[in-house]
């Protein structure tokens, strides 16, 4: 049987995972990358960019334990 697992994912408070108006030129919506400001601050998210520093904290350690044994990432038009 097949398993799905959802992770890295930042939803707002009020129940969005994107921004307004999503396009080609803002595929996640106007606005959209802010619901991601914890995860460009990681240790995670610098090394995954090929960036120097990054935070070790709380958000570091999620963001690193929920890329763990994942075969394969599945992304659709509005991703």
């Amino acid at each position: 049987m097949a398993k799905l697992r959802v992770h890295n994912f930042s939803i707002s408070i009020d129940g969005y995972a994107a921004g307004p108006n999503q396009t080609l030129e803002t595929p996640m919506g106007v606005g959209g990358e802010s619901l991601h400001t914890w995860m460009f601050k990681t240790l995670f998210w610098h090394d995954m960019v090929g960036k120097e520093g990054g935070d070790e904290g709380i958000d570091n350690t999620f963001a690193m334990e929920g890329d763990e044994r994942i075969g394969a990432t599945i992304m659709g038009r509005n991703m």
